[in-house]
């Protein structure tokens, strides 16, 4: 079998076996004899489900940034949409100010009694009557009318409660959550939250997640508008408790949209092409490895619980996406990586695994498995 092309990126985990639920390729004359089985499932797909809250500055101190604040939403939606991992999201804005506690959704058509619009994987808009980008730019259009001072982090705890209507179904607990605060002026939390220290108001919200590597902060503050400008302490210092998750930008300075950097251009270094290193050649006697797998692309979708499967055919077949082998080291030693020629169908809400399964040999020095690099 021909091989070489650029690998997609996957996780394997690996275990042997005869048998299995794959259809296993045949064992010669029906039994596994001196054969045995490699198989290989991984997640394809990645996490990419992420519920995104923005709490926006809506006071006469933004005013001077309003536009710049709108082209770094507007830059923000295009990043979403054109994630390399298709993404799954709920998105939302509230004010940061103290007097006026509205949202903008139903006048920008978010289907009541929902605060939020979503997008599913593929660009799907959920919740929202029109295009995804516009459906952000109206909702983050807060204005700069309300009361200082300004309660963002107050403000973001408030609506991730239990109970809150229209933002009930907004937080998923299988998502990441992430926390964008845009504000002209540093953090006021008034009481009953305002007891609390800044390392309390961040432990409440890691509290939400049973994972607290699954909750990021980021914060557009001051900083970087004109000479003398410091950051704003008390935000400065909410985004110091989330670690690597925190991110502090200046206001003014550098494009808004690497907010979204965290969750569009994650690269998760374990998710690396499987690597077998028990194959067997099925025929000796034509050059390359003739090697008998079955591959099958495997999609669950949250909402429903519903799986579906199909089978991903050899690239010897003509047909795509399809699989070939490559000569590789791998951990244990030389092997054989499996490669994608073309990225899978992700448009599914929920989990792609690609499992596979290839006739290997049970004695290690079998020439059949001998093939490698």
């Amino acid at each position: 079998m021909k091989t070489p092309a650029s690998p997609i990126g996957l996780l394997a985990a690996l275990a042997a076996g005869c048998g299995g639920a794959l259809g296993t390729p045949t064992c010669d004359g029906g039994s596994c004899g001196s054969q045995t089985s490699t198989k290989a499932v991984y997640p394809y797909s990645g996490d990419r489900r992420v519920d995104l809250l923005f709490v926006v500055d809506d006071t006469p101190a933004i005013a001077p940034y309003a536009d710049r604040v709108a082209a770094g939403i507007a830059d923000i939606a295009t990043q979403l949409q054109n994630s390399a991992l298709p993404l799954s999201l709920h998105v939302g804005f509230v004010r940061a100010g103290s007097c006026d506690p509205s949202t903008r959704a139903r006048a920008c058509g978010i289907t009541a009694p929902r605060e939020f619009v979503g997008l599913r994987p593929c660009n799907t808009v959920d919740y929202a009557t029109g295009p995804f980008a516009d459906a952000l730019a109206c909702l983050g259009a807060l204005g700069a009318a309300d009361c200082a001072p300004i309660h963002p982090i107050a403000a973001a705890l408030q609506v991730l409660q239990p109970g809150n209507t229209g933002w009930d179904s907004f937080f998923r607990r299988d998502a990441y959550l992430e926390v964008i605060i845009v504000a002209a002026s540093d953090d006021a939390t008034a009481p009953p939250r305002g007891s609390m220290s800044v390392t309390e108001l961040a432990g409440s919200l890691k509290n939400l997640k049973g994972d607290p590597s699954q909750v990021l902060v980021t914060v557009i503050g001051p900083g970087d508008c004109a000479a003398g400008d410091v950051r704003a302490p008390r935000l400065a210092e909410f985004v110091n408790q989330f670690g690597s998750n925190g991110l502090y930008m200046g206001l003014c300075g550098g494009a808004l949209s690497a907010a979204v950097d965290k969750i569009t251009l994650r690269e998760n270094d374990a998710l690396l092409p499987p690597c077998l290193t028990n194959v067997r050649d099925t025929d000796l006697t034509t050059p390359g490895m003739q090697a008998s797998c079955t591959v099958v692309q495997r999609s669950i979708a949250l909402d429903t619980e519903t799986t579906s499967e199909q089978e991903i055919p050899s690239c010897d077949t003509g047909r795509s996406p399809c699989w070939t082998l490559m000569r590789d080291q791998c951990a244990a030693g030389p092997g054989w990586r499996l490669n994608l020629d073309a990225p899978l169908d992700q448009c599914v809400d929920g989990i792609v695994d690609v499992d596979v399964e290839c006739l290997g040999c049970a004695d290690p020095n079998n020439p059949a498995c001998a093939q490698a690099p």
